[in-house]
């Protein structure tokens, strides 16, 4: 958890140091060139987002099958088509980089540095797009600190390089684009050829047969759509800001927006780094029923975020003007603006966090659709009207003033359409949390690790744990044996290196259902997505049929490079025998 955490915080200051340089050393508009260029950069990297989100997904899936030939097809697919998406806008930029300047509405010296920056994304994007797809390919092969360490190791390369371009040639945006593909570009040179000799890489490439069939192409893209569909969203919103902005108030308040915008990087970084928590650690917690855990993590998180956002809050109404110094704003004239602007834009924090919050949480106990509604509102259908609405009416600073609103107003919205979804019963029990008040019934947990650790025992104490539930001795016999054949299976084939093993089982209650939880650090196997094609299989997979003959529904989550293999069981179905 706290290596994820640090890995958002990490890439977000590399992003805020990086518009800090750019200020300092262009000047305020270099600023505004970055926000104005930013939807066409996102726009280039479509394909590396749908590929390589939905690539990962679909990787995973075909491994914790044992696929390995077409988790290959998939990986080369994702890798195929990041690169050549950004090589056919190559050959389109004399094209499509002039229309984009044309639709900013810049003028002057703003105009040519969006030019100067977007030309060079647009040659450099293959290198990027090729970067950002193998990270995603060696997060899910075995390998995430290597893929969080090659987007850091890109960060640190593309702010050194942006110093040197900036300060000591005189190529300016040019030479701030050029180092964010440089780092990258040193980022794959060093880490791919090491993930291409780890002895842990499980996936070969399949090139040749990377497009043969649409099957997998198609379910790629399904996988990838939401990270799409967020991408998409954020493109127009940002582009009709933008465009308004420009229109309306000209350069020079454009670069004080640009400014404002940010150091809402600032923001971000942190309440991001504490919200990514409860993906993580309340998904799993989720998965095994403890609805204590999960409340005790919302109530820290809570904590921790209200924390961050009243210090933040406190530096954006003492501080603004330090701030503004920070990112090089020297235009004086509106200067008074943007300093009142950041007071009271650190209204919308605490709210910012609390969508953030909503996004993460329903995300994770399976209400996707509250979750996309809430990203919807937030980022598109609430923010750009009102915004728009507060630029037209009040100028710049209604710009802030509607942007407090518009958080606001999507909390609520979300918060009305979830209390209604449960008065109707679409979404179960009441409350933002729509999960059980707690647990009922004891815990059986106990962890397995190392060369040392045995499956053996295992038997016995389930055994144990249903003798103190009242249940019948044949059914705490089905259960042990099922769940010791499922250790010995992980330990056989989920492990390499015995050393590294670490196998955490967990049998809980909940009204007359029981909940199995096993944990693993083994390579990716989902159980529910298992089909024996093979005569020997069937042996191989004992426990697993076992145990599908007493479930009622198995789930499985890829967390924390961990197996999360989640076995509900209706008491009912317990003790009847095995054919």
């Amino acid at each position: 958890m706290l290596t994820g955490v640090m890995t958002t915080v990490a890439l977000q200051l590399g992003n805020v140091v990086d518009a800090m340089i750019v200020g300092n050393l262009i000047g305020s508009l270099g600023n505004g060139a970055i926000t104005a260029g930013t939807p066409y950069v996102y726009f280039l990297q479509a394909a590396a987002i749908l590929f390589g989100t939905g690539g990962a997904v679909t990787m995973a899936i075909l491994l914790g099958k044992r696929d390995l030939e077409n988790a290959g097809r998939v990986m080369s697919l994702s890798i195929l088509m990041s690169v050549l998406y950004p090589l056919i806008f190559i050959c389109l930029s004399p094209l499509t980089v002039p229309l984009f300047v044309n639709m900013c509405g810049a003028t002057g010296q703003l105009r040519d540095m969006i030019k100067d920056m977007v030309i060079v994304y647009t040659v450099g994007m293959p290198v990027l797009s090729f970067g950002i797809t193998m990270a995603y390919m060696m997060n899910i092969d075995n390998h995430p600190t290597l893929s969080a360490v090659m987007h850091i190791t890109a960060n640190v390369v593309n702010l050194i390089s942006d110093f040197i371009l900036i300060k000591f040639t005189p190529l300016g945006m040019k030479g701030a684009a050029m180092s964010t593909i440089i780092g990258y570009l040193v980022a794959c040179l060093i880490f791919v050829p090491i993930y291409f000799k780890s002895s842990n890489r499980m996936v070969k490439f399949n090139f040749i047969n990377a497009f043969r069939g649409n099957k997998y192409i198609l379910i790629t893209c399904k996988n990838g759509l939401p990270n799409l569909i967020n991408l998409i969203m954020t493109v127009v919103s940002i582009s009709v800001i933008n465009s308004a902005v420009l229109h309306r108030l000209g350069d020079d308040y454009f670069s004080a927006y640009s400014v404002a915008n940010n150091t809402q990087l600032i923001v971000q970084m942190f309440l991001n780094g504490v919200t990514s928590v409860i993906a993580s650690v309340a998904g799993v917690l989720y998965g095994e029923k403890d609805y204590y855990g999960m409340r005790h993590t919302m109530k820290r998180v809570l904590t921790v975020v209200c924390g961050v956002c009243a210090a933040l809050m406190l530096l954006f109404l003492l501080a603004p003007n330090a701030l503004a110094s920070l990112y090089g704003f020297d235009n004086d004239a509106v200067r008074p603006e943007l300093l009142l602007a950041l007071r009271i834009f650190s209204f919308s924090f605490l709210f910012y966090a609390l969508n953030a919050m909503s996004q993460n949480y329903y995300r994770t106990i399976g209400q996707t659709a509250l979750s996309t509604l809430s990203i919807s509102l937030q980022m598109l259908v609430i923010k750009v009207p009102m915004m728009l609405l507060g630029l037209k009416l009040f100028g710049f600073i209604g710009l802030f003033v509607t942007l407090i609103l518009s958080e606001i107003i999507s909390f609520l919205i979300l918060n009305a359409v979830r209390f209604i979804l449960q008065k109707i019963g679409k979404v179960p029990l009441k409350g933002f949390m729509a999960i059980p008040e707690k647990n009922s019934g004891n815990i059986c947990d106990f962890t397995i690790k190392g060369k040392e650790g045995t499956a053996l025992d295992v038997t016995a104490k389930i055994i144990e744990y249903c003798k103190n539930e009242n249940l019948p001795s044949e059914a705490a016999l089905q259960l042990g044996v099922a769940v010791e054949e499922l250790i010995l299976n992980i330990e056989k084939y989920g492990y390499k290196d015995a050393s590294r093993k670490y196998i955490d089982v967990c049998l809980s209650k909940d009204g007359d259902r029981y909940y199995l939880r096993l944990r693993d650090d083994g390579i990716p196997f989902d159980p529910t997505s298992y089909e024996s094609k093979e005569e020997h299989d069937e042996d191989e997979i004992t426990g697993l049929e076992l145990i599908r003959k007493l479930a009622l529904k198995i789930t499985y989550m890829r967390v924390l490079n961990l197996n999360n293999t989640v076995i509900e069981i209706d008491k009912g179905n317990m003790g009847g025998g095995l054919e």
